[in-house]
C-alpha cells in the first residue's frame, strides 16, 4: 500500500495521470457493465445506478485537478468516501454471493472485479490524506445516504442474484464506516 501513498504524496504528475487514466478506464468499463440495468432504469435515476464507476471517475477528476495544482476538499472527500464504501461493498457482495459470482463461468470476471474494487477502496486512503476537512465536506455522507435510500427504496442498487437482505442493512453502515474512516485519515 505504501506505493499508492507515494503516488499521491510524491509521485509526480506522470504517475498521478497514470492512476487517473486507469480510473477513467475503470469507469468506462463499469458504465458498460451497467448498460443493461441503465437501459431498464428511468434516465432521471441513472446517476444512482453505477456507484463504483462513478467513484472511479470522482477519483480521476480529483487527481487531474491535483495535477493542475488545484484541490477541492469536498470533491476529494466525496471521492475518498465513495471509493472506500463501494470498493468494500463490491468485494463483500462477491464474497456473500460467491456461489453465483465465483461459479466456474463467472470466476475470471468477478475475481478481476474483486481485485479492481479492492484497489478502488485502497485509493481512498491517500485521497483522504489530501483533504483539509471542513464542514462543507459533509456533502459526502449526505450524498452516500441519499444513494443508499435510492438503492433500497427505488431499486437502483446493482442487480443481485437474490434479495438484497443483509446487504440492504450493511450498505448504510458502510456509509458511516467509510465517512468516519476518511475523516480520521484526513
Amino acid at each position: 500500500m505504501r506505493w499508492l501513498l507515494t503516488f499521491f504524496e510524491e509521485g509526480g504528475k506522470v504517475k498521478l495521470a497514470a492512476v487517473a487514466l486507469v480510473n477513467v478506464a475503470g469507469a468506462v468499463y463499469g458504465w458498460y457493465y451497467y448498460s443493461y440495468q441503465l437501459m431498464a432504469t428511468p434516465k432521471t435515476l441513472w446517476i444512482f445506478v453505477p456507484d463504483c464507476p462513478n467513484s472511479a471517475l470522482l477519483i480521476a477528476i480529483s487527481l487531474f485537478l491535483m495535477i493542475r495544482g488545484k484541490r477541492v476538499n469536498e470533491l476529494n472527500f466525496l471521492s475518498a468516501c465513495s471509493s472506500l464504501k463501494y470498493g468494500i461493498w463490491t468485494c463483500l457482495v462477491i464474497i456473500l454471493y460467491r456461489w453465483y459470482f465465483l461459479s466456474p463461468g463467472r470466476r475470471a470476471l468477478y475475481t478481476s472485479m474483486f481485485i479492481s474494487h479492492a484497489l478502488l477502496a485502497a485509493e481512498s486512503i491517500p485521497m483522504a490524506k489530501t483533504v483539509d476537512f471542513k464542514r462543507s465536506c459533509l456533502v459526502a455522507p449526505a450524498w452516500l445516504f441519499l444513494n443508499d435510500f435510492m438503492d433500497y427504496t427505488l431499486g437502483t442498487h446493482p442487480y443481485l442474484p437474490s434479495n438484497p437482505g443483509v446487504i440492504a442493512i450493511v450498505t448504510p453502515a458502510l456509509t458511516l464506516i467509510s465517512t468516519a474512516s476518511c475523516y480520521v485519515i484526513s
